[in-house]
């Protein structure tokens, strides 16, 4: 027996479109691409929990990183899942790292989690708000051996 598989909607196709403009703008180091991706009152809170508001301040803030510390870097992203909360809200958790040199995948230590809420607006599909934290692998296999309802999926 087989069971069906969901389809794809034009709206998760689009989202995910959106999602792989982050990478393709990163590697070119668009700033203006990068940031055309949020919201114009977006809320980014980045790996090491900088809170920037607004596609101007995502902008400002990429300019300065591809110019000093990340520079002629790309991104690793991959969709865990895409859930629609609405006709015009859905939720996307992501895993991703920032590669250097020729790395192609990024080493598990590298992995990060991620949380985006695309709204559905008048221009099409925008991020609202993004959520970056770095992944722990040892501290939540730790945290599941005391009790795996800490971390279920690290069971």
């Amino acid at each position: 027996m087989s069971i069906p598989r969901p389809t794809v909607t034009a709206d998760v196709q689009a989202i995910t479109e959106l999602f792989e403009t982050l990478t393709t703008s990163w590697a070119a180091m668009d700033a203006e691409a990068y940031a055309a991706a949020f919201t114009e009152d977006a809320d980014y809170v980045t790996f090491i929990g900088t809170h920037l508001k607004g596609r101007r301040q995502i902008r400002e803030s990429h300019e300065a990183l591809w110019s000093l510390f990340a520079k002629n870097t790309r991104l690793y992203g991959k969709i865990i899942e895409v859930r629609k909360i609405t006709e015009d809200v859905a939720v996307l958790v992501t895993r991703g790292a920032v590669l250097k040199g020729r790395r192609t995948e990024p080493k598990p230590a590298q992995l990060k989690v991620q949380t985006l809420v695309a709204l559905r607006g008048a221009d099409g599909w925008r991020f609202s708000a993004f959520q970056n934290t770095k992944h722990r692998r040892l501290m939540e296999r730790f945290a599941a051996k005391k009790d795996p309802r800490i971390a279920p999926s690290a069971r």
